[in-house]
């Protein structure tokens, strides 16, 4: 797979999905791999507060809602 990154984006590749993570406690729990998972996001907003039990997320980490944001993505297979 060819993929064209035109701007900086958020990405993650891993092998198992959101929700076997969030029901495993433990690696042994974890289903054998059976796919490649790929998350892409224009941007993506984290904790950034000074714990994460509440405290409100730094102004300089949050990303503005009353803005557009577009997300161009070309994804190819290799040949």
């Amino acid at each position: 797979m060819l993929a064209e990154q035109t701007a900086e984006i958020e990405r993650i590749i891993i092998p198992h999905s959101a929700y076997e993570l969030e029901n495993a406690l433990h690696l042994d729990e974890l289903p054998r791999v059976r796919y490649t998972w790929v998350r892409i996001a224009a941007k993506q907003m984290g904790v950034g507060g000074d714990d994460s039990w509440g405290a409100p997320v730094h102004e300089e980490y949050c990303i503005p809602a009353d803005q557009p944001m577009t997300l161009q993505i070309i994804v190819e297979p290799l040949q």
